[in-house]
């Protein structure tokens, strides 16, 4: 039997003691709601964009998306992670075989029938190995364990794949209201922050207008540029709830990246 995911990256994206990321997460989602954001309403929320990156840098960006999740009456039957794979370079859908993914703070099991489901498609591979070191889906974990328990996961990672393709796969997970698909992303990397900011500017108002963005300027442009797609489709509408860049987050270094995370409501 395979055995669950081990976390990768806690200690480096996010803290390892159980007690000092329980106390983070709960730190960050504790903030109270933007006031621009209150007209809201967290149960028409069915897709939302959420940074991947480091917890000190992007983490306030993320608990934007989902503090208002938590808000939700109920937890969904499953929430669908759709993410970017930056060490596997091979083209097509890739999924892993773990029946669950442990963090510090306790394990999310994967729904396997959701996979099952996934399988059928021509362009589904499986590979443990591919997900073994990722942090595109990892980093969602404690965030969501702490608004909503021990959710069904479904980890949807992507790899050289066109938007048209992954919108098509994601279509029938968008006809079921009690699935929550979730987009990571990070936006500009290694600009500096007057750079950053003006291209992040661009990306943002792309997403709002319903235009594709640039895959030279967002690391999860396949995944965004997919939810775009649908939410034409379906009449959602995005509204940006965060953006911020490494620089103004930490204060470290010359070189940014930047992250926003996005709403998309109907």
């Amino acid at each position: 039997m395979t055995h669950e995911r081990d976390p990768a990256n806690a200690g480096t994206f996010y803290p390892e003691n159980p007690d000092s990321l329980a106390s983070l997460v709960r730190t960050l989602l504790d903030a109270p709601v933007e006031d621009s954001l209150k007209d809201l309403d967290p149960e028409t929320l069915r897709a939302v964009i959420v940074p991947h990156g480091e917890y000190v840098r992007s983490g306030q960006v993320a608990a934007s998306a989902y503090r208002l999740l938590g808000k939700r009456k109920r937890k969904p039957e499953r929430v669908l992670i759709v993410a970017p794979l930056h060490y596997w370079p091979e083209y097509g859908l890739i999924l892993p075989t773990f029946p669950s993914y442990r963090i510090p703070t306790g394990s999310l099991p994967v729904d396997r029938k959701t996979i099952q489901q996934l399988a059928f498609f021509s362009e589904t591979l499986f590979s443990d190995e591919a997900h073994l070191f990722e942090h595109s889906i990892e980093t969602q974990l404690p965030f969501l364990q702490a608004i909503w328990g021990p959710v069904p996961i479904v980890p949807l990672g992507y790899a050289d794949l066109p938007a048209d393709v992954l919108a098509r796969i994601l279509d029938p997970f968008f006809e079921d209201p009690e699935t929550i698909v979730l987009i990571s992303a990070d936006f500009s990397r290694y600009f500096d922050a007057v750079q950053a900011e003006l291209i992040d500017r661009e990306s943002i108002e792309r997403i709002c207008s319903g235009q594709k963005v640039d895959p030279l300027h967002v690391c999860g442009s396949t995944g965004i540029n997919a939810l775009g797609i649908q939410a034409k489709k379906r009449s959602l509408l995005p509204r940006l709830l965060r953006s911020a860049n490494s620089k103004e987050a930490s204060g470290e270094g010359r070189q940014t990246t930047g992250y926003a995370s996005f709403g998309f409501a109907g």
